[in-house]
Parts: C-alpha cells; sequence; structure tokens
C-alpha cells in the first residue's frame, strides 16, 4: 500500500522534538505515539464511520491530556520538566536554602560593566559585516 506521505521524515522529526524528562516529556512523547497509532487505524480502515470514530478518539485522547499536562505544568513546573532524581536534587536545594532565602547584601559583589575601546566603540564599524563573513557571502555568490 503505497500512502501519500512518507513515514520516515515524520519519525524522523518527531525525534528532533526535545523535552527534558520529567512528566512532559513523557506524556507529549505518550500522546504523539497514541495520537498516531489510532491515526494509522483510521486511514486502514475502508468503513468511514470507523474511520471517523477513530479521528475523534484522536482528538478527545490529545485534548485532554494535553489539557492535564498544561494544568499540572502550570501548578507544579519543577515536577513537569525534571526527572526524578533532578528533582529530588532541586528540592533539597530549595529546603537548605529555606534558611536563608537571599544572600546578604554584603556577600554580594558589584560589578560596573566596562568601556568599550578602540574600534568596537565606533557604533558605525560595529554595524559593519566581519572581512571572513563578506568573503564567504562573496564565494557563495560565485557559486
Amino acid at each position: 500500500m503505497q500512502l501519500p506521505f512518507n513515514i520516515d521524515n515524520a519519525i524522523n522529526g518527531l525525534s528532533k522534538v526535545t523535552l527534558r524528562g520529567g512528566v512532559v516529556g513523557k506524556v507529549t512523547f505518550t500522546v504523539s505515539f497514541a495520537s498516531l497509532a489510532i491515526a494509522a487505524i483510521a486511514w486502514s480502515v475502508p468503513n468511514i464511520w470507523i474511520s471517523a470514530g477513530a479521528l475523534c478518539m484522536v482528538f478527545v485522547l490529545a485534548f485532554a491530556m494535553l489539557w492535564r499536562l498544561i494544568n499540572f505544568a502550570d501548578r507544579h513546573p519543577q515536577a513537569a520538566l525534571l526527572e526524578g532524581a533532578e528533582f529530588l536534587v532541586h528540592e533539597q536545594i530549595m529546603h537548605s536554602t529555606k534558611s536563608l532565602p537571599s544572600l546578604p547584601p554584603q556577600q554580594i559583589e558589584q560589578v560596573q560593566p566596562e568601556a568599550i575601546e578602540g574600534l568596537a566603540a565606533d557604533p558605525k564599524l560595529a554595524q559593519q559585516p566581519d572581512e571572513e563573513e563578506q568573503i564567504l557571502l562573496m564565494q557563495e555568490r560565485a557559486e
């Protein structure tokens, strides 16, 4: 059976989407593949009612799961993005800093920006591209 799209390109495109571990990454991965599986069922079945039902299931599943995921991530952002060990380390850091929530003013080092000197101080010169980039652009245009 010849499909009007290339499955390999779709899977490669999905593999480029990277979310860290945690609940967000796992649920997004699960919803994506469950939706693809149900959509494949809808595509392969010749009965229009089964196809329509499967497509409705894709919509309901994806909408419900992603809605709950967004609500969870809004309430618990650290747990949504961090894996178990990372989350535990984060919680340990948060609990250890509760006794001293911010640094005392005498421990904060004040840093002032340094003045720009030389050719970089000229704004017109700073806006011009580097010579190497101009050479590369001219070589690309020549090809």
